[in-house]
């Protein structure tokens, strides 16, 4: 009996190293495959991640891009704004008053840059201008249609309101775009005579004196 067991001892030793072997080159290989998949994640998260910076970053250098376009352009016709906003005509008595400055023109077709990377509100009240503009003027024409020549009070006074306005929007649209992507601050309120004075100061002139005129009725 004693030698049937000593027999298959060396067989059960070799069967249980074989179980023990196979059992933790098993749990290794689970192991490993868990470390792998794991890398194998990290890496594609730092992928992503990457991936979204460079998108990000592609995204913050177009923003830059189209607003220094706009930036200009809206600050360029907020200087127009201001000159008409300052008109008061020639006054010359031998004739009627007439206006010595043009209306300015806010072209937006040739802004190259993508608005897509602007908000949408934004981008919809800079598009917006040209279209408030023409509004504008014919509120303007119609006043000026019941004035009394020779010096057309009411026409200058409407004429510099509603561009006193527009003015306004522009230079705070301008505003907004710098503050976004990081631009330096404008320069258009520097000093008196500077658009954006002007216009703050024509247009309270006369939102006042409209107050009081729909007060007195």
């Amino acid at each position: 009996m004693d030698g049937g067991i000593s027999v298959w001892v060396p067989v059960i030793s070799v069967l249980a190293g074989s179980v023990l072997t196979g059992t933790i080159q098993y749990f290794m290989n689970r192991q490993n495959h868990f470390f792998a998949l794991k890398r194998e994640e990290k890496a594609a998260a730092d992928r992503l991640r990457n991936e979204k910076q460079a998108e990000e970053n592609k995204l913050q250098r177009e923003r830059i891009f189209i607003a220094a376009e706009l930036v200009f352009l809206l600050e360029q016709y907020a200087e127009g704004c201001a000159r008409v906003a300052a008109d008061h005509g020639d006054d010359n008595p031998q004739s009627e008053r007439e206006p010595t400055v043009n209306y300015p023109l806010l072209n937006l077709t040739d802004v190259s840059g993508d608005w897509r990377v602007l908000s949408r509100l934004l981008m919809y009240r800079i598009r917006e201008l040209p279209v408030l503009q023409n509004e504008a003027q014919r509120t303007i024409a119609g006043v000026g249609e019941y004035d009394h020549p020779p010096y057309y009070s009411y026409y200058f006074r409407e004429r510099q309101y509603q561009f006193s306005r527009l003015g306004m929007k522009a230079v705070i649209l301008a505003m907004r775009l710098r503050k976004a992507v990081g631009l330096p601050e404008s320069r258009l309120q520097d000093t008196e005579w500077s658009a954006y004075n002007v216009l703050w100061k024509v247009w309270r002139q006369e939102r006042k004196r409209r107050a009081a005129d729909y007060a007195n009725k």
